[in-house]
């Protein structure tokens, strides 16, 4: 058991300092555009405007995620959900041709070091043509997604879940949960990070996570169910667990 602890801390922080080479979202405060999402959502709506794009549908959406470099470039993460892409099919080639054709993002910066950093963004071709007014901001528009009985029962059930589980293979420190809750309310590609290179605990960390599988009341962009990323921090300890 002492070995498997040391290997177990041994990826732990070997997965660390990978991962802090990107981060999984920009620091508080922070923006991945220069000027902020308003100047992002200007600059959209003037390069589709003045390009003479076709507008889409009205209750098409589509949500980019994104690798913003630390040299200030981009790299599109592939989005593995082909049946959501069909169904916003027009704003996902929106998207595409917006990617690549902006220019101003910028990386995130920790200590006066640009490092790169994951983000993502509402694309609503309708409210960036013939809808867009002054300052938008699609974010203005969201309604959180929330779980049954409110955030603090989900605080209270994860940690009635997964406390043995971090305690029985002695996971210790601060760790993240991160998954989605899709346009159905489901939880989607739920996983830790820094991730645990073990493969009966993750077999156990998805088996504890389908315990928390209640249906969400999804995020909401003008009450169209869009999906929205959960970031769930945690402080694990063998004797307690701090928030």
């Amino acid at each position: 058991m002492e070995i498997k602890k040391i290997l177990l801390l041994f990826f732990f922080i070997a997965s660390l300092q990978f991962r802090s080479q990107i981060l999984d979202e920009y620091p508080s405060g922070q923006s991945f555009y220069k000027g902020g999402n308003a100047t992002f959502y200007k600059e959209v709506h003037d390069y589709l405007v003045s390009n003479n794009f076709t507008e889409c549908d009205e209750n098409e959406i589509y949500q980019p995620r994104i690798i913003v470099t630390k040299d200030a470039g981009i790299k599109i993460i592939k989005d593995n959900d082909t049946a959501n892409i069909t169904a916003n099919k027009c704003a996902y080639n929106l998207s595409l041709n917006i990617l690549k054709n902006l220019k101003n993002w910028q990386p995130a910066v920790v200590k006066e070091n640009k490092i790169a950093s994951i983000t993502e963004f509402i694309i609503c071709p309708k409210d960036l043509m013939s809808n867009y007014k002054a300052n938008y901001n699609a974010y203005n528009f969201v309604i959180s997604a929330k779980y049954p009985k409110g955030k603090s029962v989900f605080e209270k059930d994860f940690h009635d879940n997964f406390m043995s589980l971090f305690a029985d293979f002695g996971i210790q420190g601060k760790i993240n949960l991160e998954f989605y809750i899709n346009k159905e309310g489901k939880i989607a590609d739920a996983r830790i990070f820094p991730e645990i290179d073990d493969r009966s605990f993750n077999i156990s960390f998805m088996r504890t996570l389908s315990r928390l599988k209640k249906t969400w009341q999804p995020a909401l962009y003008k009450n169209i169910p869009i999906k929205q990323r959960i970031s769930f921090p945690m402080n694990f300890s063998v004797t307690y667990y701090e928030r």
